[in-house]
């Protein structure tokens, strides 16, 4: 894996301030058609623009200081991997999950597949628990 290029960096960044802020109508520029995105925080594929339009606008109902920082990132041909720090505070309804008022800090990472200078797909890998422990919605 190598540093990524400067047109897939700036792709990234781009894409990354989608999550930071609502900028919805980006999607288009920077996404497939047929994008997924799998979230092991989301009990389904999100699929499509107007899925990813749905669901970035949920999570930022539910987490409105929602924040992904991209701290590195490596590519190799059309797949690019990013380690990222999230932070939010959980303020409104977030799926089945009313407000807690709780924040969390996370670290994960992402692979992501490119297709035609856009993002095909889009693999989360976070500790689900560690969020649910975060924000108060586990019993133990």
């Amino acid at each position: 894996m190598a540093t990524a290029t400067p047109d897939v960096e700036q792709l990234m960044r781009n894409y990354q301030e989608l999550w930071n802020e609502e900028r919805y109508a980006k999607i288009p520029e920077l996404v497939s058609e047929s994008i997924t995105v799998h979230d092991p925080g989301h009990p389904e594929v999100i699929e499509g623009r107007d899925g990813l339009e749905a669901y970035l606008r949920e999570l930022h109902e539910g987490f409105p200081d929602f924040h992904v920082t991209i701290e590195e990132m490596l590519t190799s041909g059309d797949t690019v991997m990013a380690k990222w720090t999230v932070t939010g505070t959980h303020e409104g309804q977030f799926g089945e999950f009313p407000p807690t008022g709780n924040a969390m800090e996370l670290e994960g990472m992402d692979k992501v597949l490119l297709n035609d200078g856009k993002i095909l797909e889009h693999r989360a890998h976070y500790d689900t628990r560690e969020m649910f422990e975060q924000l108060g919605l586990t019993d133990g």
